[in-house]
């Protein structure tokens, strides 16, 4: 056989020796793949999260990171592809550990995992093929960008953090909302819990609106009254929470009619113009006090004078019924 005839061969010869070898090393041999925990999400990500050699090998090739840049008051999303997959998941559970951050299985597809201030919020999200691969860690954690060591007041920190949830839950396009207004009410409650009133009035107003969980009524209405001492638009919400806690309705009357007047009173004594609106149509149509056309014109007149527009029709309309201004006469 001649030198060139034997150089033919083996060049020939060569891709078929290179895919044995892929073969053999289990790259295209699905068999040599790694077997699957379970089918059942929840099922598996217990073997995720227990089990590192799960994680090693259920991670999809480059994993999306996303992550949040705080800059000022200003917040952003930034993401970008990672070949070093299992040294980044290995740092979520080395913080969870750490952290001792709760773990919540959120069906179909992710795992969140947070603490109870509001610092720490990731979200790990897979997908199935012929098995469950992680395929994004979205980490939109605030603690590292708002550390407590940056004013003398952290409780302003927390009620900032959880400001800053709830502008990400409403401004980035992401199925993760309900963990951000989650992570949004723990900064407020954490707030609330070192003394701050505007942590407790945004803990119950977001747990009100049905963005974030819903707190125990007697939790909410103990976050109302702690608030109302010095946040006037807390009087207002408290008001409104003792007559129906929470659930609007116009075929039952006020629950607590005397603890609802007096949070609207001492709301207008903080300084409130629309507590004094809510008063004067309270005294007008008499629902949770007597009614009183006098007094309901001088809420409406002292509204006015604090500069709230459009009263001028229900003032009208009293002095049409007979009430006419007197100096006797005090909204409160």
């Amino acid at each position: 056989m001649s030198p060139l005839t034997l150089f033919r061969l083996l060049h020939r010869a060569v891709p078929t020796v290179l895919v044995a070898v892929f073969c053999t090393n289990g790259l295209i041999n699905d068999a040599n793949a790694a077997p699957c925990p379970a089918e059942k999400f929840d099922e598996f990500t217990k073997s995720f999260i227990q089990n590192t050699e799960t994680r090693q090998t259920h991670i999809k090739q480059p994993l999306t990171l996303q992550r949040v840049v705080v800059n000022g008051d200003q917040v952003s999303v930034t993401s970008r592809k990672t070949k070093d997959s299992t040294r980044e998941v290995e740092k979520v559970f080395a913080l969870q550990k750490s952290n001792e951050l709760n773990v919540e299985v959120n069906f179909p597809d992710r795992l969140t995992l947070r603490d109870d201030k509001g610092e720490s919020l990731i979200i790990l999200l897979f997908e199935q093929e012929n098995c469950w691969e992680l395929e994004k860690i979205e980490d939109w954690s605030l603690g590292q960008h708002l550390p407590p060591g940056n004013t003398n007041d952290p409780a302003a920190v927390a009620v900032k953090r959880g400001n800053l949830y709830d502008r990400l839950a409403v401004e980035t396009p992401s199925n993760s909302r309900v963990a951000l207004y989650a992570s949004a009410l723990d900064s407020y409650l954490y707030g609330a819990s070192l003394g701050s009133a505007k942590a407790a009035y945004l803990a119950a107003g977001i747990s009100l609106s049905g963005q974030a969980p819903r707190l125990p009524n007697s939790l909410i209405q103990s976050l109302l009254e702690t608030a109302s001492r010095s946040e006037p638009e807390a009087g207002l919400t408290l008001a409104s929470f003792y007559c129906d806690e929470g659930e609007p309705s116009d075929d039952h009357p006020c629950g607590n009619p005397e603890k609802s007047l007096k949070a609207l009173q001492y709301s207008a004594r903080l300084g409130s113009s629309a507590a004094l609106v809510e008063l004067g149509s309270a005294y007008a149509a008499g629902e949770i006090t007597e009614r009183d056309a006098l007094r309901a014109l001088a809420c409406f007149q002292q509204a006015k004078a604090k500069g709230v527009h459009g009263l001028q029709p229900s003032i009208e309309a009293l002095r049409t019924a007979g009430a006419e201004p007197s100096n006797t006469v005090d909204c409160l």
